[in-house]
């Protein structure tokens, strides 16, 4: 009998035939196990089985996607082997389902449980998600490593204006944090970390600019004082609110709706930035435009 169907025999008893299991780098030891088990169940965490795992040769990869483009600019996502390295140390946790429907739901169980992990054990607990396999009552098993996903910025257009050129563009010295935070924004997967550390950009950008008051009055000076726009304003003071929902409250919103937002932060990054000129007054009537017209369909 191999791991899985002893996994689906132990928890068939309890009503469960849906399964999630997910592998993570570690450097957690066998003799840890029963410590780690302790704490999922004292902490409410059920239905998880905790094992270890390692390769026995050089045979197992994982899958990865790697973007790249072609000759006429198209983005492209190619799945690629990455081989998993003999004897490395993984924490195998499975996660048992009632249904498939529940399985599917189940995303955010997964990362908690990771952190809670991270924060009481220590981060190598559970390093990096290496690959999930879903398996079940009557269904074959399917593995995966990397999501496939394509933000709004893998498939920009080039900006190549000419009227007025973009490459007349002047701007402010850029904030190194700002640059370091934007660095690692442009390469996160999931689009809510990624709005995330652009606001943190953002932040670092507008105090740059504006050198007193809070971080709300800095940025109510700087667009609706500065650049003379309540429009503008009030739509970055729409992207605080969806800031506070993320960061401060942890609610989860629609991933497609997270990019599009994504996409407006990146405007206001593009006019906070700028220093005064043609092109920024042209990049301002943009925004607005866009934010009327979002809001006239939200009000239809």
């Amino acid at each position: 009998m191999n791991f899985r169907q002893k996994i689906a025999e132990e928890f068939g008893q309890q009503g469960m035939k849906f399964f999630r299991e997910t592998l993570w780098s570690s450097s957690l030891q066998r003799v840890d196990l029963p410590r780690v088990r302790k704490f999922l169940a004292n902490n409410g965490f059920e239905a998880i089985d905790v094992a270890l795992s390692l390769p026995m040769d050089d045979s197992a990869f994982r899958m990865s996607w790697a973007t790249h483009y072609l000759a006429d600019g198209q983005c492209m996502s190619t799945m690629i082997q990455v081989p998993i390295p003999k004897d490395t140390n993984h924490l195998k946790l499975t996660f048992g389902y009632i249904d498939n429907a529940m399985r599917e739901s189940s995303q955010p169980q997964v990362i908690v449980v990771a952190n809670a992990l991270r924060l009481v054990f220590g981060v190598p607990a559970a390093r990096e998600l290496i690959q999930t396999t879903l398996f079940g009552e009557n269904e074959e098993s399917a593995t995966q490593s990397d999501e496939g996903f394509t933000s709004v910025f893998d498939t920009q257009s080039i900006n190549l204006f000419t009227d007025p050129s973009i490459e007349d563009a002047a701007l402010i010295p850029l904030p190194e944090e700002a640059a370091f935070l934007l660095d690692k924004a442009f390469g996160q997967t999931y689009p809510g970390e990624r709005f995330i550390l652009m606001w943190l950009a953002f932040e670092a950008i507008i105090n740059a600019v504006i050198d007193t008051g809070s971080n709300g009055r800095k940025r109510e000076e700087y667009f609706r004082g500065v650049l003379g726009s309540d429009i503008a304003n009030a739509e970055v003071h729409r992207l605080f609110n969806l800031r506070c929902a993320l960061f401060k409250e942890g609610r989860l919103i629609n991933s497609n709706s997270i990019e599009e937002e994504c996409w407006t932060l990146y405007a206001a990054l593009q006019l906070a930035v700028m220093k005064e000129s043609e092109l920024r007054r042209a990049f301002l009537s943009g925004f607005e435009l866009k934010a009327a017209e979002r809001e006239a369909a939200r009000t239809a």
